[in-house]
């Protein structure tokens, strides 16, 4: 049985890691442009800590010709301090999911949605308002607990499961 609403949750792709995402994967979906999650995905959650691989990631996708943006919910100071180390520009306090860090991104580089991909680690902020605002979206397993509020990242990675859980059983049906 098909759900509508479960179709913007659904990621384009799902990786273990960032590292795992090729620069050749990303043209065939018709990429031209990354926005990237910080917390779990290319950082350690709540710092400034790049994770193993992500600055050498983020170079090479820059030398293959991808244009970047640190796109964060995160306070201006700290997504600075790591697109500053990642050789990116950021877009702060993004309001994810909503689609207004995502508008803010398309506008800066003059790139449709659909050329564009975000990479993170939640359904509910980061894949969500990507799938809302037409880009294509890669979910990055985790690379740790969000180190806030323990029960609203136990309930939110609970959720998210239950979500893979029903995409894996239903396949493309799901949209």
């Amino acid at each position: 049985m098909k759900n509508p609403a479960v179709k913007w949750f659904r990621p384009t792709r799902k990786v273990g890691s960032v590292t795992e995402i090729t620069a050749e994967s990303l043209r065939e979906m018709g990429v031209s442009a990354i926005a990237l999650d910080a917390d779990n995905t290319t950082s350690y959650d709540r710092t400034t800590t790049p994770l193993p691989g992500a600055i050498e990631w983020i170079n090479a996708m820059k030398a293959a010709g991808f244009k970047m943006v640190l796109l964060s919910n995160g306070p201006g100071k700290r997504a600075g301090t790591l697109a500053e180390v990642y050789g990116i520009p950021v877009l702060a306090m993004s309001l994810k999911p909503s689609p207004t860090g995502y508008i803010r991104a398309v506008l800066k580089f003059k790139t449709a949605p659909k050329n564009f991909v975000m990479i993170g680690d939640q359904l509910f902020t980061d894949i969500w308002g990507a799938n809302l605002t037409g880009f294509q979206t890669i979910y990055c397993k985790p690379a740790g607990p969000d180190e806030g509020q323990k029960l609203l990242w136990l309930m939110k990675r609970l959720s998210e499961k239950l979500l893979f859980w029903y995409f894996d059983r239903i396949g493309d049906d799901a949209s």
